[in-house]
């Protein structure tokens, strides 16, 4: 059995329950009334001009000699339609402050930029491109192209708003008289209440409509500061993994889009928060982790051989900030009480002390990669060494 296409598997559904499909649906669909012109009637004129190029746009139903491409106009414009959609729908509108700070925390953009994936910033919009593996030029030249397979998120920077791209004829209806009607989807009322007003009831709805969303923020995004995402994410993986529980290491230290290690800390925080006396399956999965790096992966058990995919210092700097919780972890909760739980001899940083050795030098090295503990660590592994003539199995 591969856990590799289990967790793809898992993944896949997380990502396109949230990305490429529209989440679970109810009754409670925005369907707004004729509204009172708050659009002014130029943009009316321009939008209803932009509802007839759009009936040119290619789709997997129809293609078209000259067909239509979306432009960052189009995008504009249907950011102005859900900004009035959404405050119809208890959307509270946030200043450039707030707008700033949250897409800081969530996307980890500072300075319209982040530094482990790429993005395209317009005065108007910040593209979050969903296809990574593409060429720069060439997302930038299909920025607005089919959703599916590019998979682009938008940050609109004027109306603080967060969505992908939307054809205006499935959010706006327009009257003879240039009244009109606009319908949201609820995941997209949610998913900004959320974003930008850190509305509670919203993320709830989330949670039990649209997890494929949660999961993304952390998967794609590497938004690992809000516990109930990182459990739902951890239970789940490992659930799907139990046979392999060193498979959810790959959540935890991957490569970014510039091929950098990337750590997600808060997960690691939240694992070491959540750990106790009875329950240490992460920590132990993270130590299994830490062998399958200096291992090959015969059974095929990752996407990519965690022994090829990082450098010499990159294992060692996933080696240390496993250590750094674990060591602690066995500190405080192994026991008597607690043997059958925290079974294993001694801790992962030792066994791979004695079998890799150069291991503990590059940590050293590296001045311990700033953790703080790793030194005093490093210096108490002697005190797992068995006594000399000893047999380690016993």
């Amino acid at each position: 059995m591969k856990t590799k296409a289990i967790l793809v598997s898992l993944i896949t559904l997380f990502i396109v329950s949230g990305c490429k499909n529209k989440p679970k649906q109810n009754s409670s669909t925005a369907n707004q009334e004729t509204q009172k012109p708050m659009i002014p009637i130029k943009i009316i004129e321009e939008i209803k001009q932009h509802l007839e190029y759009q009936k040119r746009v290619d789709s997997e139903e129809k293609g078209y000699e000259n067909p239509y491409k979306m432009t960052g106009r189009d995008l504009e414009l249907a950011s102005i339609i859900m900004f009035e959609g959404l405050k119809n729908n208890g959307f509270i509108p946030v200043s450039e402050e707030v707008f700033n700070e949250r897409i800081k925390e969530i996307f980890g953009i500072d300075n319209l930029k982040n530094p482990h994936y790429k993005t395209h910033a317009t005065d108007s919009y910040i593209t979050l491109f969903g296809n990574q593996a593409e060429d720069y030029n060439k997302m930038v030249k299909n920025e607005f192209e089919d959703f599916v397979y590019y998979d682009n998120y938008y940050l609109l920077k004027k109306e603080h708003l967060f969505f992908d791209i939307q054809l205006l004829d499935d959010l706006i209806s327009i009257n003879n008289d240039n009244s009109y009607k606009i319908t949201i989807e609820p995941f997209h009322i949610h998913r900004n209440k959320y974003l930008f007003n850190n509305d509670k009831a919203s993320f709830s709805w989330l949670f039990n409509n649209n997890k494929g969303f949660l999961s993304m923020l952390l998967e794609k995004y590497g938004y690992d500061k809000e516990p109930k995402i990182n459990k739902m994410m951890l239970d789940s993986i490992y659930k799907e993994n139990y046979r392999y529980p060193e498979f959810i290491g790959q959540l935890f230290f991957t490569k970014d889009s510039y091929n950098k290690l990337w750590i997600r800390e808060g997960l690691l925080k939240y694992v070491e928060e959540h750990t106790s006396a009875t329950d240490n399956r992460f920590i132990y999965a993270l130590g299994n982790f830490m062998d399958a790096l200096y291992s090959t992966d015969r059974q095929h058990i990752f996407d990519e051989d965690p022994s090829k995919k990082f450098t010499a210092v990159e294992k060692a700097e996933i080696v240390a900030n496993i250590a750094n919780i674990e060591n602690p972890a066995i500190e405080k909760y192994k026991s008597l009480e607690s043997a059958d739980v925290w079974n294993n001899a001694g801790s992962s940083l030792y066994n791979l002390s004695v079998s890799h050795p150069e291991v503990i030098k590059i940590i050293e090295q590296y001045n311990y990669f700033g953790l703080p503990k790793m030194k005093a660590i490093i210096a108490k592994l002697q005190e797992e060494a068995p006594p000399t003539g000893a047999d380690p199995e016993k």
